[in-house]
């Protein structure tokens, strides 16, 4: 059941296409959408976050973390919280994402594309905080500048750790270069690694649940490729 989401997220065929190999879609999609429910990706991305970090000499734990959204096109199947992104004029959603200091997933939230990031990234920091004890040493998230405002202060109070902008370069300043930013370069990353899984490519998903479910199982075969290697 698992190589058959597995395959699905990687090569971004519908449903119905699933090769014979595999049992009838309609069981696979059943049991997508049950360990989804019963929090079973979730489970699955903590334990292999734990192994990734410790295989690399990190604590199980992340002292830090990164975040960050990324605005992604919709199509006429994507009928749950859509909106406008007034700065790119395009009607999608945003993957909003936090990672940790390596890049493995800490928590996500899929929404409407015109909620403002200073108040959507709370829906998704909301979740670390229901999960607090999976993050005992949490100490600093890292942010862009649209993250200022009430956020630093809505993150110190729930989280108890420190919200820190960084600094982004212009390319004006750099004769017309891009520099990477310093530590939010980590998140981009993530983000590009999700390019790699054609059912990421756009939001194909009705629900917002269904599209937090396979960017969670995109970071799980990423998980499985670090660790055989």
């Amino acid at each position: 059941m698992l190589e058959g989401i597995l395959y699905l997220c990687k090569n971004g065929n519908s449903w119905r296409d699933l090769p014979d190999c595999f049992p009838p879609w309609q069981t696979v999609y059943w049991y997508f959408r049950k360990w989804n429910n019963e929090g079973v990706y979730d489970l699955i991305v903590n334990e292999l976050r734990v192994f990734q970090r410790e295989k690399v000499g990190k604590h199980q734990t992340p002292s830090a973390a990164i975040i960050d959204s990324q605005s992604v096109k919709n199509t006429s199947f994507s009928t749950q919280e859509v909106g406008v992104d007034g700065g790119k004029r395009v009607k999608d959603r945003k993957r909003h994402i936090v990672t940790d200091t390596l890049g493995n997933l800490l928590a996500v939230k899929v929404h409407a594309a015109n909620v403002h990031d200073s108040k959507s990234a709370q829906l998704v920091l909301a979740k670390m905080v229901e999960n607090s004890a999976d993050f005992p040493r949490l100490k600093k998230i890292f942010a862009d500048k649209g993250y200022r405002g009430n956020l630093l202060h809505w993150v110190k109070k729930h989280l108890k750790c420190e919200l820190e902008i960084v600094k982004t370069y212009s390319k004006l300043a750099n004769n017309g270069k891009m520099l990477v930013s310093p530590k939010r370069w980590v998140v981009e990353r993530s983000f590009a690694w999700l390019n790699h899984y054609r059912r990421l490519s756009k939001d194909f998903e009705r629900l917002t649940d269904n599209s937090e479910c396979f960017i969670k199982i995109a970071f799980i075969r990423l998980f499985i490729k670090k660790l055989k290697n």
